[in-house]
């Protein structure tokens, strides 16, 4: 294995750990809507259904369409390594389709962390998103913002964040600002 590809593999088994929102070493359908339900409860949205409702939905069509085919064992539950696998093959066979769907994560994600409406993440939403609903590390997620902030005008718009998310799933290249969507590697 060479360099860059440790890093992709690097990536997705950090990846997989934020997702595994019960920590428990294997991926389910249940633990990216509990990831959906700790968004909304770092916000607050409990009162916006409809965003709530379209985060989840937009997980389960990345579970049924993406993450419950890479099942190897077909015993109903990802581990690490089947999750890294199968990332690699859904983009090598499917990348568009993978990057679109979770696009629609992305965007129904990013409604919820907008809590001013603007259409763009500011740092401490960037900041109450990822600590408080993937418990990722406060110390890393300043520096992170400033890397995925392409532009430099102190947000994070969806553009911003599509290309930081593209990265982070298909690139092997280790000085690629999406490398740090989900803070420091």
């Amino acid at each position: 294995m060479n360099a860059a590809t440790g890093v992709l593999d690097v990536k997705l088994g950090r990846a997989f750990a934020l997702l595994d929102a019960d920590a428990d070493g294997d991926l389910r359908e249940e633990d990216l809507l509990a990831l959906s339900d700790r968004l909304a409860g770092a916000f607050d949205s409990s009162g916006d259904a409809v965003k709530i409702t379209r985060l989840r939905q937009a997980f389960t069509q990345l579970w049924i369409h993406d993450l419950s085919t890479m099942d190897a064992d077909r015993d109903g539950i990802l581990d690490r390594a089947e999750f890294i696998a199968g990332m690699k093959k859904a983009v090598a066979n499917d990348g568009e389709g993978i990057l679109e769907r979770l696009n629609v994560m992305v965007d129904a994600w990013m409604d919820i962390a907008d809590t001013d409406g603007n259409g763009r993440i500011d740092e401490a939403e960037f900041h109450t998103m990822y600590i408080k609903s993937l418990g990722a590390s406060p110390v890393d997620l300043t520096v992170a913002f400033a890397k995925l902030d392409t532009d430099g005008d102190g947000h994070l718009d969806r553009d911003e964040i599509r290309r930081a998310t593209e990265e982070y799933y298909t690139s092997e290249d280790p000085q690629a600002p999406g490398n740090w969507l989900f803070g420091n590697l």
